[in-house]
């Protein structure tokens, strides 16, 4: 069974465009425009790794991600955040938030693939 990302982003270029790129690789991939979108999708389906935007209307990535780090969510499940800035202060604000990692768009997809390939290997 392929795992399961959820990605979100209110912008439906980034989100078609990484949806696309995760199913190419055998991913199933939902989409989800807003963190209410994406927590009403992950209750319903438990995704095996999150890829957030940071900057989003109404709930942004920093605050969906502190969501999804509660019950019924899983504390286990890898959770990126994609942002178009790079700060050492929104990387600290990520990790606080309880994101894995925090990545700089628009990024290098060979390692984009590479790097969901490592988030979601399981021992």
């Amino acid at each position: 069974m392929p795992y399961h990302i959820l990605v979100v982003d209110d912008n439906d270029l980034n989100l078609v465009l990484l949806a696309k790129i995760l199913e190419l690789e055998g991913y199933q991939v939902t989409m989800a425009h807003s963190g209410l979108e994406a927590i009403q999708s992950a209750e319903q389906k438990m995704p095996d790794l999150a890829l957030l935007d940071v900057m989003m209307p109404e709930m942004n990535g920093y605050e969906l991600c502190q969501k999804m780090r509660q019950p019924p969510f899983s504390t286990e499940m890898p959770i990126v955040m994609l942002t178009a800035m790079s700060s050492d202060g929104e990387r600290a604000q990520a990790l606080e938030a309880g994101a894995n990692d925090i990545w700089s768009k628009p990024f290098d997809m060979e390692i984009f693939r590479r790097r969901i390939g490592e988030l979601l290997k399981k021992d």
